[in-house]
């Protein structure tokens, strides 16, 4: 018997439930707003115009480029 055998399968997300539909959906007008990034034809995070606004009084401030992309679940690499 498993560590976890007696413990229930939980029922899918619904937020990561809404990505299969996207993948399944034929459609060429679809667009993806389940999973946190807006993404424009080419696969790459689309900035809205507000968030460009506040990213320019940031750098202002830090003096350094901000990424956009979301980091993988064990974190940034070490740099």
């Amino acid at each position: 018997m498993g560590l976890f055998d007696h413990v229930a399968t939980a029922p899918p997300d619904p937020i990561l439930g809404t990505s299969i539909a996207y993948n399944a959906d034929a459609d060429p007008r679809k667009i993806n707003l389940g999973i946190g990034a807006y993404r424009n034809e080419g696969g790459k995070p689309y900035v809205l115009e507000c968030v460009k606004k506040a990213e320019e009084a940031i750098l202002a401030d830090t003096g350094t480029a901000v990424n956009k992309e979301y980091s993988t679940i064990d974190g940034p690499p070490k740099l």
